[in-house]
């Protein structure tokens, strides 16, 4: 028996194997990806670290099929969970779940069973949040490793849920490790290149072997010191692969076989049943089960059995727990390519047979997925029809593969002339299927062509509600594009009649109402929301009257008593919803309006409170971002500059949409300008111009942005530079519409000796509906005009607003003109107070100007009082936020349950705890809270 050689030592890679451990042992580390091209020893290289892991540990391993982008979605993840079923019991699993209809059912015949008859749960980030809360589950007792081998073959939807994981996994004992390769998926490069702007993920790179580590691989193999000159032979041939060098060994050194021909080398001595079998397993895929081989071969049962063992044998195959895998995908390449492609194509159809007499596919297996590529492959396009259908139907969740599956019915359609009647529907709710899918999952471009599409194939008049569903869709697809979408619900709105009223008909309503808002018409937008109220009221939908009272009091924030009774309407229907995405869209829209009103401490509640609520979703990635916006945002204007700087720092260390990032770098700017630091404030501010687009929707934030670069122009002494980013920011077509943003600007450009236009000519075209804008125009008026008077008005207003920074500025203009009045006895007591605001606010050059005011008026600032100096305790270096997660690390809390209690990603958690760890010079959780309690750190702040 010839068997094909495999190297059993373990041959450099001492750097790589470093890596991997130290990112084990790094607390916050949670995601390896090693990346490297076929046959480097990826998998191999993770194996030899499994293997020296502490015997507690959990380590399950889960393949993306070749065939992944046609298959079943999830599929590595769907193996690592049925492993964890077979590790922990389907009782304990379900002791951890968080649901009693957990979404994992479909994925586990054993769930199933014990959920009964209740329907399990389709929504995918429930999905995403069970898988996850399993392994952190699990994590907290064992060290948990999941392996994810061959990324680069994997489906739309897993990679959806590997981001996912890596984006909130913030248990300190799990792994992910993840293999691909890097040229062979320029879908999975764009997800790595997102996922690597996480801290917690590192990248480990394996490099070819070098010419002493062939010399060591050869000598393992042949079991004594290669022969002169083959070290140096094999390894120019094999450049260093390990897997090549396997092949190469066998070799004489005149063959004159590529690599292909050496992989296949050791099917010379196979019997023909044995080469048959294997033929059949490369048709099947690098992963196949025992049941679907032994149901397409010829062989009786003894005979398969003994092909099999021989497989084994000569290391081709690798047993797994219900079928087998090919030691490595290059061998099932080489046995696949070298096939005749008419034999290919009768193993397709011998394998698409097989499966048809398995039985009906259940939403629970991969049958649907694998009959449509076998079909496929073979030809058969009625079949391949069918089983794609069906495919679509089983891959709940899978919005990817639902979506190819659905594309894949659209190509045979033509092609099987009775295709309606195997399906059970027409071509046109195919299209609307795929319209829903491509919206639920972002792809705009497909969605939109398959509403067009079906738009064509619809007769308004015969189907108004058909036509007027794919309007709608169509709208929300364009609206993730950033494209207009009010034609569309407009369209939509005619088809459906008043009576009866209709659900459709309220979402539309309420979508045309966001699209009022956000385009300025609040007349329009109060109506149409008003309208999807009613709806909602009279059909009992209390998750569409949420969302409708949250752009009623979007659409009535200029009123604001008004605004806070519907958002409390929206409350409460949120809360009646049971939904807490809901919740998470009323309070992105109230927490808009409060920062928008300047009742930022109301704010900041409402803030945190939606944060909890994307915590317990799971959805804190996709929620948080604007929430933190205006929560930075309201922490600089309430003079808490030292936590609205720590919230930013945090926040962009987070995958982040551009336009958040933005905004996060304009509130940077605008603190640390105010503390002197003009230089950073520009880096910031260039850093957020160049995440700026142009477009309408960023509108507010280019206002802001060009605010914050006149003020710095100001600061340097670079006033024409003002003039002219000024002139741009008031040229703009539709200023009026945002004078919440255009009245700081103003504040900023009246100080200009030579303005670019006539501001009080802009000042009049401007709304003044919130205490912010009047605050604003007061300081404006007094900026233009001067005299005490205008001065003290803007004090009175920023007072009011509870806003120290500005107050102090206009304390500090009130001051100057007393002194220009010759009135220095009401000066000095202004001039103390924004002594003082500005040492509390560390806003040294603001300080620096009070002084110098005061000595040119021969005025004395009266210092404080100098306080006892308190005993220093030293806290290791830890920063305040640090001191406020070791005290709930202290309490034996997850990182998870920190990130809840403080408002964070669990991401930020772990990152954290892993720099309290290094400053205490601890190794664990347990031993940082005795170090803690030792050194009374948690003496100091809040109990």
């Amino acid at each position: 028996m010839v068997s094909f050689p495999v190297c059993g030592a373990f041959v450099g890679r001492a750097a790589e194997m470093s890596a991997l451990q130290d990112a084990c042992r790094d607390p916050a580390v949670h995601t390896v990806l090693v990346a490297g091209e076929a046959g480097l020893g990826k998998s191999r290289l993770i194996a030899e670290f499994t293997t020296r892991l502490d015997a507690d540990a959990v380590v399950v391993t889960g393949r993306c099929p070749e065939f992944g982008n046609d298959g079943m979605a999830f599929a590595p993840f769907v193996s690592v969970m049925r492993a964890l079923v077979r590790r922990l019991g389907v009782e304990r699993l379900t002791t951890v779940l968080p649901v009693t209809r957990p979404a994992l059912s479909r994925w586990l015949p054993e769930l199933a069973a014990q959920a009964g008859s209740a329907e399990p749960e389709t929504d995918r980030i429930r999905l995403f949040g069970e898988i996850l809360t399993v392994l952190e589950q699990l994590a907290a007792r064992h060290p948990v490793v999941v392996v994810l081998e061959d990324l680069h073959w994997a489906d739309h939807s897993s990679r959806e849920l590997l981001a996912f994981l890596v984006a909130n996994a913030a248990a300190r004992d799990l792994l992910l490790i993840g293999t691909y390769r890097p040229a062979e998926s320029p879908a999975l490069r764009r997800t790595v290149a997102a996922m690597r702007r996480d801290p917690g993920v590192r990248l480990v790179v394996p490099q070819p072997l070098t010419r002493h580590e062939v010399g060591r691989q050869l000598a393992a193999l042949f079991g004594r010191e290669p022969e002169p000159g083959t070290v140096s032979r094999i390894f120019a041939r094999s450049k260093g692969i390990p897997l090549f060098v396997e092949a190469l060994s066998g070799s004489t050194e005149d063959t004159p076989a590529d690599l292909s021909e050496l992989l296949l080398g050791f099917q010379a001595a196979l019997p023909p049943e044995t080469r048959a079998l294997l033929q059949l397993a490369s048709v099947a895929g690098s992963t196949v089960r025992h049941a679907l081989l032994a149901a397409a071969t010829e062989l009786d049962e003894t005979t398969l059995h003994g092909a099999l063992r021989e497989l084994i044998d000569q290391q081709v195959l690798t047993a797994q727990d219900a079928g087998y895998e090919f030691r490595h995908i290059l061998i099932r390449d080489a046995v696949y390519d070298h096939m005749l492609p008419v034999q290919r194509k009768l193993l397709h159809a011998t394998l698409a047979h097989a499966l048809t007499e398995d039985g009906e596919p259940s939403a629970t297996d991969n049958r649907a997925g694998e009959l449509a590529y076998h079909a496929y492959a073979a030809g058969d396009s009625p079949l391949a029809l069918s089983a794609a259908w069906q495919a679509a139907a089983a891959a709940t969740g899978g919005y990817g593969e639902q979506l190819r599956h659905l594309d894949r019915v659209l190509e045979l359609w033509d092609a099987v002339p009775d295709a309606q009647t195997r399906i059970g529907h027409e071509r046109l709710a195919v299209l609307e299927q795929i319209a829903e899918t491509c919206y639920q999952a972002g792809f705009v471009d497909r969605g939109i062509a398959a509403a067009d599409e079906a738009l064509r194939l619809i007769d308004t008049d015969d189907m108004p509600q058909r036509a007027a569903g794919l309007l709608h869709r169509r709208a929300g697809l364009n609206n993730q594009s950033s494209g207009g979408s009010d034609r569309d619900l407009l369209s939509a709105l005619a088809l459906l009649p008043d009576r009866p009223p209709t659900v459709l008909r309220g979402e539309v309503l309420a979508e045309l109402a966001a699209v009022h808002v956000f385009g300025g018409e609040v007349a329009r937008a109060e109506r149409d929301a008003l309208a999807a109220v009613e709806v909602a009221e009279e059909l009992g939908a209390v998750a569409l009257a949420a969302r409708a009272y949250a752009y009623l009091g979007l659409a009535t924030a200029e009123r604001s008593e008004t605004a806070v009774a519907y958002f409390a309407k929206a409350h409460a229907a949120a809360a009646a919803a049971a939904d807490p995405q809901t919740l998470v869209t009323v309070v992105l829209w109230e927490s808009a309006v409060l920062v928008a009103a300047g009742d930022h401490t109301a704010a900041i509640a409402a803030i945190q409170q939606g944060l909890r609520a994307a915590h317990e979703t799971f959805r804190f990635v996709e929620a948080a971002p604007i929430l933190l916006v205006k929560w930075a945002q309201a922490l600089t204007a309430l003079g808490r500059w030292n936590e609205a700087l720590e919230l930013i720092d945090e926040s962009l260390t987070e995958q982040l949409p551009p336009l958040s990032e933005a905004a996060l770098l304009l509130s940077h700017a605008r603190i640390v300008l105010a503390q002197g630091d003009s230089a950073a404030a520009g880096t910031s501010a260039d850093r957020a111009a160049g995440l700026l687009s142009d477009g309408p929707w960023a509108r507010q934030y280019q206002i802001l942005l060009r605010t914050v670069q006149c003020a710095i122009a100001l600061d340097l002494d670079r006033p024409h530079r003002a003039a002219e980013l000024a002139a741009e920011a008031l040229s703009i077509d539709d200023l009026p519409a945002h004078h919440h943003e255009v009245w700081p600007l103003l504040t900023i450009v009246a100080r200009i000796d030579y303005p670019p236009t006539d501001l009080d000519l802009v000042a009049e075209s401007l709304l003044v509906t919130t205490a912010g804008d009047t605050a604003h125009r007061a300081v404006f008026r007094a900026t233009r005009h001067g005299g005490p008077g205008a001065w003290h008005e803007a004090v009175a207003a920023w007072r009011d607003l509870r806003q120290p920074y500005e107050l102090a500025r206009s304390l500090l203009g009130a001051a100057e003109a007393e002194l220009a009045a010759s009135n220095r006895t009401a000066a000095q007591p202004l001039l103390r107070e924004v002594a003082d605001i500005a040492a509390d606010l560390g806003a040294t050059p603001l300080a620096a100007t009070v002084r110098r005011i005061a000595d040119r008026a021969g005025l004395t600032l009266a210092d404080r009082a100098p306080q006892p100096a308190a005993k220093q305790q030293s806290t290791f270096g830890l920063t305040p936020r640090e001191l406020d997660v070791l005290r709930l690390v202290a309490q034996g809390l997850s990182n998870r349950q920190i990130a809840a209690e403080l408002f964070i990603s669990g991401n930020t958690a772990g990152v954290h705890v892993s720099r309290i760890l290094t400053k205490l010079s601890v190794a664990t959780r347990t031993e940082a809270a005795a170090a803690a309690h030792t050194h009374h750190l948690l003496d100091t702040g809040d109990q």
